[in-house]
């Protein structure tokens, strides 16, 4: 590529780059002061560096010194120092720039390369004077370390680890549980006794004492067991954060270091040798697979499931304890390890991937874990330590925080939209924003919110759909709010690397008595038909990698309802069937 047209594209990069360059060379000028007057007129040439490095007081102080020029002639000096700096300095970038564009529309290809790489080295050099040295913090560090190690000969090691640890929470939780149940069966039956003496040994206020004592005892045992299981919890997080530090620095050195199968060594020969007697098999449920191509023009592939299961059964550990073993020298006793599952292991190993698995939960409109569905499943995450990311109650609190914030924005464009019928019923009781922040945060039909996880069976990441009661009327449609949620959420797991999403495909967790066969086969009909919408809409927003739905309907549904289910998924998605040949 010659000369000019080459230089054309990148001159006005290039022209900067070279000039910048020629701008730190200097020259030295000649500049002739003349002082005093008449016969007594002196002159005197003195060498002035331009650009000048200095301020024009200093260097006139210089010179004045060196040239023995009298100190009364001071201003002078400087006033005419500072006229020629200016005007030697404007020539000196001129005749620069002059010659870094006859030198730019002159160079070869190879003379343009090594003035680029200069100005890299350069501007690097720069800038690293003025940065700031950051060390890198744990928080940005350790999914890298856990990763590298997940994916190492110390795969099955991490994984008991992670597994005795859930299964130390475990116990303690169950511990707790007794000790709450076996207290409330003792205050039931001491109220039981109680009741029936009510004015003849006791009395009314005998009874409301008794009432408060109960629950003091409950919440004062209840604080216990909680603080139990959260410095357990906590001793569990560092002792593993430390574990994964320290082996990944011996792993880096060599995986034949000793330190590196020191620890690893010592952490396998505490798992005792499987042992069959000891293993439980897991019930077996019902599931069929299919593999589809959506797409108008460019077909993708996809793989859909369905299963019918417990939506909490995708989230519990499969817990299998085999042997009598102490992890590490845990400070906490272990009775058995647990062998990991085939789900939590892909689970583990795709955590820091681009291969997520999402889970659809459904739940009401407030942001808490305090009854139902919520209830169970904050009750599952506890079963073990979240050694990744936050827990489920302080990501909670999280979302209740973001929820305030967008319940007062909806207020605010609400209000706005609005603004003639505020007018005319005279004056309000209060901004939109104060009125949001007086009552507790609630979300709207179709919202939903995302908590992440790994220390959970099959799952990454919960998507929290709100849903209300107009589920459960056979009339809804591709436009009521929940549907229109599970497209958002589609939506975000296609652009976020949510490769496999598991969707209630009846829009319920569990089955009541109004919920007929045809009620099902009406609600999945159009459950698959606005699915596989979504899916070729976001077909266009990926690339070539296969994704997966599966479809969750409640556990315990007869075969016949499944088939029914499994024939109508082939028809709506128009499954092909495979040429036999005989």
């Amino acid at each position: 590529m010659a000369g000019i047209d080459y230089s054309y594209n990148r001159n006005s990069v290039l022209i900067i780059l070279d000039v910048i360059f020629l701008h730190r060379m200097s020259s030295i000028k000649e500049f002739e002061f003349k002082y005093g007057g008449g016969e007594k007129e002196r002159s005197v040439l003195l060498q002035v560096p331009i650009p000048l490095s200095v301020s024009i007081p200093e260097l006139g102080s210089r010179l004045l010194s060196q040239n023995k020029i009298p100190f009364y002639v001071k201003e002078d000096l400087y006033k005419a120092l500072e006229k020629f700096s200016r005007k030697e300095t404007i020539k000196h970038y001129d005749e620069l720039d002059y010659q870094a564009i006859k030198k730019i529309r002159n160079a070869g290809n190879e003379e343009i390369d090594e003035l680029v790489q200069k100005w890299a080295k350069a501007f690097k050099e720069e800038h690293m004077k003025f940065a700031e040295v950051e060390e890198p913090s744990e928080g940005a560090t350790f999914p890298e370390m856990y990763h590298k190690l997940i994916h190492s000969p110390a795969l099955e090691t991490l994984l008991n680890l992670e597994h005795s640890y859930a299964l130390a929470v475990g116990e303690l939780v169950q511990a707790r549980d007794e000790a709450l149940t076996q207290m409330q069966q003792r205050q039931s039956d001491e109220m039981e006794r109680a009741i029936p003496k009510v004015g003849i040994s006791l009395t009314d206020q005998d009874i409301n004492n008794m009432a408060t004592r109960h629950f003091t005892e409950t919440e004062s045992i209840t604080d216990y067991w909680e603080h139990k299981i959260s410095t357990l919890k906590e001793t569990q997080k560092r002792e593993f954060r430390e574990w994964v530090v320290k082996v990944h620095e011996d792993y880096q050195s060599g995986t034949g270091s000793p330190g590196y199968l020191q620890r690893v060594r010592a952490l396998s020969e505490a798992v005792p040798n499987d042992n069959d007697s000891d293993w439980i098999p897991q019930p077996q449920r019902l599931e069929e697979s299919f593999t589809i191509h959506l797409g108008s023009q460019l077909k993708l592939m996809h793989n859909l499931r369905l299963l019918s299961a417990d939506v909490l059964d995708l989230c519990r550990h499969k817990l299998n304890k085999v042997g009598n073993a102490r992890f590490l020298n845990c400070h906490f006793p272990v009775s058995g390890i647990v062998v990991p599952q085939p789900q939590r292991l892909q689970t583990a190993i795709s955590l820091y991937s681009n291969n997520l698995s999402g889970l659809v939960l459904l739940v009401d409109n407030r942001i808490n874990s305090y009854t139902g569905i919520k209830r169970e499943f904050a009750a599952v995450c506890q079963m073990s330590t979240e050694f990744h990311f936050e827990d489920i109650n302080k990501a909670l609190e999280r979302i209740r925080e973001e929820g305030a914030r967008v319940a007062e924005w909806r207020a605010n464009n609400s209000a706005q939209g609005d603004s003639s019928s505020q007018s005319s019923s005279g004056r309000s009781n209060g901004s939109p924003s104060e009125q949001i922040k007086k009552r507790p945060v609630t979300l709207k039909t179709g919202d939903f919110y995302i908590t992440r996880h790994s220390n959970l069976s099959e799952v990454h990441l919960v998507f929290h759909l709100v849903v209300d009661d107009t589920l459960r009327s056979a009339d809804v449609n591709s436009r009521h709010p929940v549907i229109l949620g599970l497209r958002n959420i589609l939506r975000v797991a296609h652009e976020h690397d949510v490769c496999t999403v598991t969707i209630p495909l009846l829009l319920v967790h569990e089955m009541s008595e109004e919920m007929t066969i045809q009620w099902c086969l009406k609600r999945a009909e159009l459950m698959f038909k606005c699915i596989k919408g979504f899916m070729i809409e976001m077909a266009s927003l990926v690339g070539d990698e296969t994704r997966t739905v599966q479809f969750l309907v409640p556990k315990g549904i007869s075969e016949e309802l499944f088939s029914s289910l499994s024939n109508l998924l082939s028809t709506v998605f128009r499954i092909s069937n495979p040429v036999v040949l005989k």
